[in-house]
């Protein structure tokens, strides 16, 4: 403990503001470092029973008594603050320790709490509509993160975020991935997370200093899925006549792989998204829910033939949806079904619907510049990756040219000697230019 560390603690009487009863009120008096700080502790004593040096009553009254054991319970919570203080490395002085024994003062910001902060302001942007139910389930389900990973890491589920290290960082980074078995890209999106909290720690200057400097995060590039067009249709092709259930979420797959939308959009698509032109061709004008952007999509003739099916249905009067979509989860249940039915080796999802959007419209040849509007990217950069996924529609789109020119008899005529290794003449050495002697 350093020298500004000391405090003493008096208690005295103020014989000016003595009672009708004759009795002086005491006052706590503490001192660290030439400051000073006093307090009523609501309690008098007559002035001929108090001990000024000892900061005691000597009387011998039960009353006299119970007064010098509460004025030790003060020693005793003001040492208790003045340790707790130190511990956790807080700004110490006399008002400081006043307040906490008042019960006046705040205690330090801890790091969930503050967490649990910025949620409620998502889960307000959420009821706004602003971002949707899958980024705030991921930020909430962060927060249940870390307080498993402090409960094991420090014996609690909280800590006062100025505790929170670089080290920390690294550790919730490691159970993330080992403990949750996230992966690369989950876990860096959920440190990320964390990256933002203490952002707003620092502009309300809850924390001093930013534990995330000079860490870099880099995310690995995914390789996403897609269906071939024969497996969409063999998708279609499937009878779920006497299936309604199958055959409601087959239609909502179908409908996302040509217009490219997402869970979270399809779900909330109204038919005051659909417009019509002057042309009398039907659009989809939707702003994404993840990010606000606008998605142009034209509606082809099989999304539009599935809104005609479903305008009676009852979920579909009742919402004025377009379609009677069910929850995530169901669906990728019953996702899990079809992909068996269809004897396709991948994973359906309705992610993967969009990913096959994007595909089939690069190997139909629209202009990725195109394919960016209607998905609703704000970088043409995300819209970019699934250019590299298209080897084999590279390979497809060149068999013209293969059947074209292979096999063609071109007269290429053999070198008739074999080629003899090129030996490059020394150069001659330069030396000085001789002396013409005149």
């Amino acid at each position: 403990m350093t020298q500004h560390n000391y405090f003493t603690l008096t208690f005295m009487i103020r014989k000016a503001r003595m009672s009708r009863s004759g009795e002086a009120p005491i006052f706590a008096r503490l001192t660290i470092s030439g400051q000073r700080a006093e307090f009523n502790i609501n309690r008098s004593v007559d002035p001929d029973n108090w001990n000024a040096a000892k900061g005691l009553s000597k009387g011998k009254s039960k009353r006299d008594l119970e007064l010098n054991k509460y004025l030790d319970s003060i020693r005793v919570r003001i040492s208790e603050i003045h340790t707790m203080l130190v511990k956790e490395e807080e700004v110490i002085n006399p008002n400081v320790i006043k307040q906490h024994f008042l019960g006046n003062a705040e205690g330090p910001k801890m790091l969930v709490e503050v967490f649990n902060y910025v949620n409620d302001q998502h889960k307000e942007r959420f009821d706004r509509g602003d971002i949707c139910d899958g980024t705030y389930l991921r930020w909430k389900r962060c927060a249940e993160y870390l307080s498993e990973f402090l409960q094991k890491r420090e014996g609690r589920e909280d800590v006062p975020i100025k505790k929170l290290t670089s080290g920390m960082i690294d550790d919730f980074e490691h159970f993330l991935r080992v403990n949750k078995g996230n992966s690369n890209n989950t876990a860096i999106r959920y440190v990320r997370f964390l990256k933002k909290v203490t952002r707003v720690a620092l502009a309300n200057k809850w924390l001093e200093e930013d534990p995330f400097i000079d860490k870099h995060y880099s995310r690995t590039t995914t390789n996403r899925g897609f269906l071939t067009e024969d497996e969409v249709k063999r998708i279609m092709a499937l009878d779920f006549t006497e299936l309604p259930r199958l055959d409601q979420v087959r239609d909502t797959f179908i409908f996302c792989c040509f217009t490219g939308l997402a869970f979270a959009d399809i779900s909330t698509l109204t038919r005051d998204f659909i417009i019509e032109d002057a042309n009398g061709e039907l659009w989809i004008r939707k702003p994404r829910q993840k990010t606000g952007e606008i998605s142009t999509i034209p509606l082809l003739d099989i999304p539009h033939k599935l809104i005609k099916k479903y305008e009676n249905h009852p979920t579909v009067v009742a919402k004025g949806v377009v379609l009677p979509v069910i929850s995530n989860q169901r669906m990728n249940s019953y996702l899990a079904e079809i992909e068996t039915l269809a004897k396709i080796k991948k994973h359906l999802t309705t992610h993967l619907a969009r990913h096959t959007f994007a595909t089939m419209s690069l190997r139909n040849h629209v202009p990725i510049e195109s394919i960016s509007k209607m998905l609703g990217h704000s970088d043409i950069q995300t819209t970019q990756i699934y250019a590299k996924m298209l080897d084999e529609a590279v390979s497809e789109d060149m068999q013209k040219m293969r059947s074209k020119f292979d096999g063609l008899e071109v007269p290429i005529t053999p070198i008739k000697e074999k080629p003899t290794d090129f030996v490059r003449e020394p150069l001659k050495k330069r030396g000085r230019p001789k002396k013409i002697s005149v």
